[in-house]
């Protein structure tokens, strides 16, 4: 085409060339036409012997070709090429022979061995491999053609005959193979642009659903709330969506291509996240990546730093992996958080300062109902006729009623102080459920209500729990059913249930046939400050929160509590506690420590209270059990008092104008005075755990809560001080003697004989006197300060688990004389402690063998 393009500028030029030309050949086509035609023939015959040479060498490549194969089956390289090389000369001499055949029989056969050969070339040109593989296919694919070549060498002779024949028909030939081939290619060629067409219309298809599933993502992250970027391993920002423009205040042209550690880290994190990716990039392992949701800071445009969540994916690929980020700003969050926070304190400092308004409650109304009460108990005990004594039994029972409401509202203070405060012991379920109705029984029958106890499945083995909590429980329960089942009557069931899946649990049951609680009511009758019928709570008052303290009760006590009722056919209140089984000794009869309560030892008593009534009932009421009484109106008198003599006890108010109760403990205990060791009694309405325990790290030795009544005001005192039998004899040298604790303190001597049995307690106190009298020597030749204190401290701990509380009393005072670096006064304390251990064991033999 270029030559052409050449050749027409000059047509006109050479149009006269052309013409002379043009005669010049005619006059020399004669001449060539002989040449030519005697040369064609020679050619020809040539051609022909080329052909024949041809045929017969087609045969020789072949078995060749075929002895290359065999070769090639062991997988050598070098026998592979040679494969190789023997296949190109095969397939070459194919060509060869095609070209100078003159047969269209040998045409045929030929194509069918360069058709052979075709499917072949892939195999062929492929790698070393997958040669060796295909090694027998190929063998099979030429087994298809080995009679051919030799076919085509023996036609080779009777082709020569045919030769003339053949060269006259060559052109027709030429022509049916050249439409043969045109129709084969033809025909390719259209199966090719079918072929292709169907990809087309696929391809397009496929480029449609992955351009809508662009479009859908790229709309997904455009609608996201969360700023999402993806990453290079290198920290590149490859793509950032609008919420992240929004988030950062960067918009998407300006962050592509830009590191995200210098656009968004903050610089004093840049250094970690740099170490991240090196270590990525180093490893291969991620830190922060497919490691769930993280909290951090990021900065934005502006260059405010804002906390974030993120979460990081890592999408690897073939050509490199990425980091697929998602951000949330969450600084709306954690100021939420925060409020929530804040509320929550706020929430606890109105708590707290609840339960300090019911303390302060409790004394206020305490106090006067102390004054009320004590009054009235006065006039109770003194001489009087049926019909005053019906009315002072009528004020007593409507202050009883009151103290109760009191009672109620400050144990919800006392039983979410005390959550896990539980004191197990091990407790007789028979014996307490018993114990219960026969209390609860006067209360019944002033409604004339009848109650039933059900024992059975009960067995006499004690379970550890804590019985004041379980007593606690069914008085709230029993007292709830004689409310509201006037002239019926209550059973009171109990049982171990040992069926369970897990622990053995103790079945309570109160049931009533009062007139029921309807459905909605159920679910709130375990909430404070609820009375479910407003005629009930007429006629019966309350405070609506018996049903309150037990469900904290049952619950402190890891137990549950359900109500079953029906309108009208009464309600069943059903507790479930676990029931943990205490394996003990055969129950042998314990001596229980008997109070002289018709006489007790007078004492020389001071009163500190600045309210004057409750001064004046405390000294009537310890005047009549025989006790002389100094009276104090404040914190300061009483220290004054406490300072001009001694006293045997201190009863101690704690709530006073100017100086609380417990400020003046301190003064007279550290003062030094004559009753620098007098045991002080805290009398107050304070009850909260707490608050005892504030008293008696003040140094108060006893506690009394008010209201007050003369048993247990006597109570209290006996218990406070206990004087020693042996010195009870000489009664005026006792009024000048320094009080002195019990031996044994009774109490704790009870739960030791209820917790052990007195055949192990008999082993435990033989324990205990080998390791005293062990200690004793080196405790009285301690010399050293600090060895005498410590020492006494051992010690001391040792006798106070054991209930010895005079020797624990003697041991504590030596201790504190050395922390004070009174080490003379401590050594002529030491000197008693033989003695008061000698007492010790006396008190302890006799109570083992009561």
């Amino acid at each position: 085409m270029a030559d052409l393009m050449q050749d027409g500028p000059q047509r006109n030029r050479v149009r006269y060339i052309l013409a002379l030309a043009l005669m010049v050949g005619i006059l020399l086509a004669g001449y060539l036409a002989f040449n030519v035609w005697d040369r064609v023939r020679a050619l020809g015959s040539a051609q022909q012997d080329h052909a024949e040479w041809v045929f017969s060498q087609l045969e020789i490549d072949f078995l060749k070709l075929d002895g290359a194969v065999e070769q090639a089956r062991s997988g050598d390289e070098n026998d592979l090429a040679n494969l190789r090389k023997r296949f190109d000369i095969f397939y070459s001499r194919t060509e060869v022979a095609e070209r100078v055949q003159q047969s269209g029989d040998l045409s045929r056969e030929i194509q069918k061995i360069q058709a052979v050969l075709d499917t072949q070339i892939p195999l062929i040109d492929g790698s070393d491999e997958g040669l060796a593989a295909g090694v027998p296919a190929l063998s099979e694919a030429l087994a298809t053609v080995e009679d051919m070549p030799r076919n085509i060498g023996l036609a080779s002779i009777s082709f020569a005959a045919k030769a003339a024949e053949a060269e006259r028909k060559e052109i027709a030939q030429l022509i049916e193979i050249l439409l043969v081939i045109v129709v084969t290619v033809t025909i390719a060629l259209l199966g090719a642009i079918l072929r292709l067409s169907r990809q087309t219309i696929t391809l397009n298809r496929a480029s449609r659903e992955v351009e809508r599933n662009h479009s859908q993502l790229a709309t997904m992250l455009r609608a996201s709330l969360d700023a999402v970027m993806v990453l290079s391993v290198d920290g590149e920002i490859i793509d950032f969506n609008g919420s992240a423009e929004e988030v950062f205040s960067i918009s998407r042209d300006h962050a592509l291509g830009r590191s995200y550690i210098e656009l968004l880290v903050p610089p004093k994190l840049r250094h970690r996240q740099r170490d991240n990716l090196a270590h990525f990039n180093a490893t291969g392992k991620t830190r922060l990546a497919e490691t769930g949701r993280h909290e951090t800071e990021m900065i934005d445009g502006t260059g405010r730093i804002f906390p974030v969540e993120l979460s990081v994916s890592l999408a690897r690929s073939n050509d490199a992996p990425v980091f697929v980020t998602y951000i949330r700003d969450i600084t709306d969050k954690l100021q939420k958080e925060q409020e929530i926070i804040r509320a929550r304190d706020e929430a606890l400092d109105a708590y707290q300062e609840k339960s300090r308004f019911f303390a302060m409650m409790s004394h206020e109304m305490r106090t006067p109902l102390n004054g009320i009460l004590s009054a009235i108990h006065l006039l109770h005990d003194d001489k009087l006729d049926a019909e005053q004594r019906k009315y002072v039994e009528a004020a007593l029972k409507s202050g009883d009623i009151l103290l109760g409401h009191i009672d109620d509202v400050l144990a919800i203070e006392r039983s979410e102080a005390e959550t896990n405060d539980n004191e197990l012991q091990a407790s007789d379920m028979v014996a307490l459920t018993a114990g219960m109705v026969n209390t609860m029984t006067p209360l019944a029958k002033t409604s004339d209500t009848r109650l039933h106890l059900d024992q059975d499945g009960l067995t006499d083995t004690p379970i550890l729990t804590d019985p004041r909590a379980v007593q606690q429980i069914l008085v709230n329960l029993i007292s709830n059913a004689i409310k509201f089942s006037p002239d019926d009557d209550i059973v009171l069931s109990a049982t171990y249930d040992m069926e369970t899946d897990n622990a053995p649990m103790l079945h309570i049951e109160v049931a009533d046939n009062g007139p029921g609680i309807p459905p909605d009511d159920l679910k709130r009758i375990f909430e404070d400050y609820v009375s479910l019928d407003s005629r009930y709570e007429r006629r019966t008052g309350g405070t609506g929160l018996g049903l309150g303290i037990v469900r904290r009760l049952v619950h402190r006590l890891g137990g549950t509590i359900t109500c079953v009722s029906e309108v009208g056919k009464g309600a069943r209140f059903i507790v479930r506690l676990p029931a943990d089984f205490v394996q003990t000794e055969a129950p042998q009869p314990v001596a229980q420590p008997q109070l002289d309560t018709e006489r007790a030892p007078a004492m020389n008593l001071l009163v500190v209270d600045d309210n004057e009534i409750n001064r004046d009932l405390l000294k009537a009421m310890l005047g009549r059990l025989g006790h002389e009484v100094t009276l104090a109106s404040s914190g300061p008198e009483g220290i004054d008092r406490a300072a001009e003599q001694r006293f045997d006890a201190i009863l101690m108010d704690i709530s006073m104008p100017g100086m609380s109760g417990l400020q003046a403990t301190q003064v007279i205990l550290q003062g030094g005075g004559p009753n620098a060791n007098t045991p002080i009694m805290a009398v107050t309405a304070h009850a909260l755990p707490n608050e005892r325990a504030a008293f008696t790290a003040g140094g108060m030795t006893g506690f009394l809560q008010k209201p007050i009544n003369t048993r247990r005001l006597k109570t209290a005192l006996s218990e406070l001080v206990m004087p020693a039998a042996d010195d009870a004899s000489d009664a005026t040298e006792a009024t000048h003697a320094e009080p002195q604790h019990p031996v044994l303190n009774a109490n704790q001597v009870n739960e030791l004989f209820e917790l052990l049995g007195p055949e192990k307690l008999a082993d435990r106190i033989g324990n205990l006197r080998q390791r005293v009298e062990g200690q004793l020597p080196p405790l009285t030749s301690a010399e050293d300060r600090d060895d005498l204190q410590r020492k006494t401290h051992d010690l001391a701990g040792l006798c106070g688990m054991f209930g010895a509380e005079r020797m624990h009393a003697l041991l504590a005072t030596i201790e504190q004389d050395c922390k004070q670096g009174d080490v003379d006064k401590a050594r002529d304390q030491v000197a008693k402690v033989p003695a008061a251990w000698a007492e010790t064991l006396d008190a302890w033999e006799a109570r083992l063998s009561a």
